[in-house]
């Protein structure tokens, strides 16, 4: 890379002339001019490569907004990278090995300078809700209960993105039913002894990520189960071939595990709540001012994936619905937060197991404890507890929205699924 008399974002340079926008002023300019339909929306004589980095959604999930000035033997951001994706870079000090990189903000949160921010994609999310003639679907995760305000209900978010020129609306909790379905059928079927196991959860990417990079000796004890954001993606395009699919939540990892190779296509576009305030911000929408469009997805057991230890809670309480007198019961073990889980999967390695179902998490509190939560963990799950409780159905088993989802499919009965859910398998 050429060196380069400005300022260095991403792989994009800002030139000192212009340098009177920082990255957040051009960002919300830029969004603004988003929302209100305008076609050119980089300010006058602005350097193309920078605009690239907010109107490009593939472009990493890390960017860089200024040169990296620390001394070789303190760089705080790769050291605090589990994954080695953080490289000396020539001029620019560090570079980001997006091939390695989760998204886990491990290295945003170490750098002392503010020279690492995370990506944005909200502009051309906007700009596809202007300008593309097929259906545009929003799936937020089941961590947005109590994020935009404990009296906004999951029927006003669904009238809030309607508004903002959604199509419609789906709770990823519902996808996170199906594979709950899919890893206690799993688990019904290989765990048939004291020393069999299984790890899970398949919708923490910075567990499996860890699972694949540091410790695939355990991959064969991994259901190869895709996520429920890649599980909602898949469905909805399944079902409606032309549409777009926007995934919404809390985590910053997301914005990576969209792109991996076998999994690629299913979501279009990773939003985090905190982009999504932008945009509220920018539109003056109120959520708690909107309508009711209360609709019947998701069970109690989908909602909870929320918080750490839902997962396990989930699965165990629909295996035992499916067979309630299987010998040897779900005991679960769960470890939330990278040296957490590190740690047990060690202790799974040393013979430590004391349990049969492994659930991890990556960040502290499970999903509510996203870096792009807008409120604290331990309120996001209070209010995801709330909302769990107010589901008419317990577990997936007894969801209609979920069985009639899997009979449109073409899973007609439980022993259908288990056999032919190719749809929501992945290949490590």
């Amino acid at each position: 890379m050429e060196a380069y008399n400005g300022t260095y974002i991403g792989y994009c340079f800002l030139t000192e002339e212009l340098a009177m926008d920082t990255l957040d002023e051009l960002y919300f300019k830029m969004l603004k001019k988003a929302v209100d339909g305008e076609l050119e929306l980089a300010p006058e004589g602005m350097d193309p490569r920078l605009i690239d980095c907010l109107t490009l959604p593939d472009d990493g999930t890390v960017v860089r907004v200024k040169p990296c000035l620390c001394p070789p033997d303190e760089r705080h951001c790769a050291e605090a990278c589990e994954w080695d994706a953080l490289k000396p870079g020539n001029e620019v000090g560090i570079a980001v090995d997006t091939e390695k990189c989760v998204g886990c903000q491990a290295c945003i949160d170490a750098c002392e300078l503010d020279s690492l921010k995370a990506k944005k994609d909200i502009i051309p999310v906007v700009q596809e809700l202007h300008q593309y003639d097929g259906p545009v679907y929003a799936l937020v995760a089941p961590a947005i209960a109590g994020q935009f305000g404990a009296d906004v209900t999951m029927g006003k978010m669904r009238s809030t993105l309607k508004a903002l020129g959604f199509t419609g609306m789906l709770e990823v909790a519902a996808f996170a039913d199906i594979l709950t379905l899919k890893e206690a059928l799993e688990f019904d079927k290989n765990i048939n002894s004291e020393g069999d196991f299984q790890l899970t959860s398949c919708c923490c990417p910075m567990w499996i990520a860890m699972i694949k990079k540091l410790y695939h000796q355990l991959l064969p004890n991994v259901p190869g189960s895709v996520s429920p954001m890649i599980a909602g993606g898949r469905t909805v395009k399944a079902l409606h071939p032309k549409a777009k699919t926007v995934f919404i939540g809390p985590c910053l990892a997301k914005k990576a595990e969209k792109n991996e190779p076998d999994i690629a296509g299913a979501i279009d576009y990773v939003l985090t709540y905190q982009e999504l305030r932008d945009l509220l911000s920018v539109t003056d929408l109120k959520p708690a001012d909107m309508p009711e469009d209360a609709q019947l997805h998701a069970s109690t057991t989908g909602i909870t994936y929320a918080y750490a230890g839902g997962v396990a809670a989930a699965v165990e309480r629909t295996l035992e619905k499916l067979n309630p007198h299987r010998k040897i019961k779900l005991q679960t073990r769960k470890a939330d937060g990278v040296p957490g889980c590190k740690a047990m999967i060690n202790d799974i390695l040393e013979g430590r197991r004391e349990g049969n179902f492994f659930e991890g998490m990556g960040c502290i509190g499970g999903c509510v404890g996203g870096p792009r939560a807008i409120i604290p963990k331990e309120e996001g799950k209070k209010c995801v507890q709330t909302y769990a409780d107010s589901s008419a159905f317990e577990t997936p088993m007894e969801n209609p929205y979920v069985i009639g989802i899997l009979k449109e499919l073409g899973f007609n009965t439980v022993e259908d699924f288990l056999t032919k859910s190719h749809l929501y398998d992945r290949q490590f």
